[in-house]
């Protein structure tokens, strides 16, 4: 058994698209993703490889703020807090370059909790509205692992991550990580 984290940044598109961000001064989705994850590893007989299995879940969050300029009107002042939350089922192949260095690669598959918070006001009027969804989310990766001791070890890593649109307002948009690509640092404990 194994259970570890390991904390990355993630690289994606806004929650809607190229155009709508400009419109809204919306950024790409670029923030910090964190994970733990929990599993079972085997080793290949009379081989220096091993497969694993392990449940992950993720956490990556985006805080915008906006204003909109309404000329003689005032302004409308805006914030997006959205949530997307992955948990996975995941298979990992790994295999020793070295007395202290493995490679690996594997993928995974499951959903990912999405939520989306959005208050504005206009000086005088404030409204709030969220929404959530919950979608397909899948990623396939690889890295490199040091081994401190037999139990201890640390992570370097990238992920490709596929995501459904998702529903917000009862439209469909784009998934702010569809496409996106993760790169991650993290530790694992094997008991």
């Amino acid at each position: 058994w194994f259970a570890g984290g390991s904390v990355g940044y993630v690289s994606g598109d806004s929650l809607f698209g190229s155009e709508g961000a400009s419109l809204l001064g919306l950024d790409d989705w670029d923030e910090p993703i964190y994970t733990l994850h929990v599993g079972v590893e085997r080793t290949c007989p009379g081989d220096n490889c091993s497969h694993a299995f392990f449940l992950e879940v993720g956490y990556t969050e985006q805080d915008e703020s906006v204003s909109f300029s309404l000329g003689d009107e005032g302004t409308i002042d805006g914030n997006f807090k959205t949530e997307i939350i992955p948990i996975t089922l995941n298979y990992k192949y790994e295999c020793s370059l070295s007395d202290s260095l493995n490679w690996y690669a594997g993928a995974g598959a499951g959903i990912a909790l999405f939520d989306i918070d959005v208050n504005s006001t206009d000086g005088q009027t404030s409204e709030s509205n969220s929404d959530d969804d919950a979608v397909f989310y899948a990623h396939i990766f690889v890295g490199l692992v040091y081994n401190i001791s037999e139990s201890f070890e640390l992570l370097a890593g990238a992920r490709y991550i596929f995501m459904d649109d998702v529903d917000v307002a009862g439209e469909t948009t784009d998934a702010p990580l569809d496409g996106a690509a993760q790169y991650e640092l993290g530790a694992r404990y094997n008991f």
